[in-house]
């Protein structure tokens, strides 16, 4: 069973009024426990269940959590859409994220675009001295326990439904902050370029991209070509584009003569074993 098609099966199973447990899951889904616990730990930090002893119940259940007291994570099942998202095309963002971590060493000093790719990317960083400047809420909290990491956020007005924080002025965090890389998500990767849809995510990544030395643009195969109208940079000011297996050879042409290093993730890589 493919990683997404998994876990919508294991909310789909959840009760709100009672735990859930690991071999109920196990059972119905036909993995194995270990799968299921990481499945459960994973979908809580996405704010889709609430992880408790022995299982999970539904985001919204009224049983307390003997682990973690009345925590429901509330800055996270605020987000519902950006949760939504991050099942979207699952596998393939997880085995973007992984191959991206092969881009960081303890030391780098990064920025970190919000996104539900870079989001996973975040997710899986180990807790070594690296320093991430963000603008992304889910992030942000995704790094908040890991005290090795040093989190800059710039200072500014948070937007819920975008889940980003921007300051419309000029910011002095961000003016004096060098990184070496940004990882970036997209809508849309197009011949036109690195393209949005939100008039202020466009406003913050163009203000981002300024203070890296290399762009990094993780985006699943189906945004090269999708539809998007806001420009935010062209090809030229990309990098590295990584991906998943089912981009279009003849993508990965064009983007080869823009001088974009394209590194394919094979989704396998990315995707717990069953």
């Amino acid at each position: 069973m493919h990683l997404q098609d998994r876990w919508k099966r294991i909310i789909d199973e959840l009760n709100s009024e009672r735990v859930t447990s690991v071999e109920e899951l196990t059972e119905r889904l036909g993995v194995s426990p270990a799968t299921i616990r990481r499945d459960l730990n994973e979908l809580h930090e996405l704010g889709h269940l609430l992880r408790v002893r022995g299982g999970a119940t539904r985001a919204d259940s009224t049983i307390q959590n003997p682990r973690a007291g009345d925590d429901r994570r509330s800055g996270l099942t605020g987000q519902s859409a950006f949760a939504d998202s991050v099942i979207t095309n699952a596998a393939a963002k997880r085995a973007i994220a992984r191959l991206a971590l092969s881009y960081i060493t303890p030391g780098l000093s990064m920025i970190i675009d919000g996104g539900t790719t870079t989001f996973m990317m975040a997710s899986m960083m180990a807790d070594e001295p690296y320093h991430v400047l963000t603008t992304s809420v889910p992030i942000l909290q995704c790094l908040f326990e890991r005290p090795r990491i040093k989190v800059t956020v710039p200072g500014g007005e948070l937007f819920r439904d975008q889940s980003i924080i921007l300051n419309p002025y000029d910011d002095g965090i961000l003016q004096h902050f060098a990184a070496q890389r940004m990882f970036i998500g997209c809508q849309a990767l197009t011949r036109n370029g690195l393209l949005q849809t939100d008039t202020l995510l466009v406003q913050s990544e163009r203000r981002l991209m300024e203070r890296a030395s290399e762009v990094i643009v993780l985006a699943d195969s189906s945004k090269i070509d999708a539809p998007a109208s806001l420009s935010v940079c062209p090809l030229k000011d990309i990098d590295v584009l990584i991906t998943d297996e089912n981009i279009d050879p003849s993508a990965v042409r064009w983007l080869n003569a823009h001088d974009i290093e394209v590194r394919i993730a094979k989704i396998e890589d990315g995707a717990a074993a069953a």
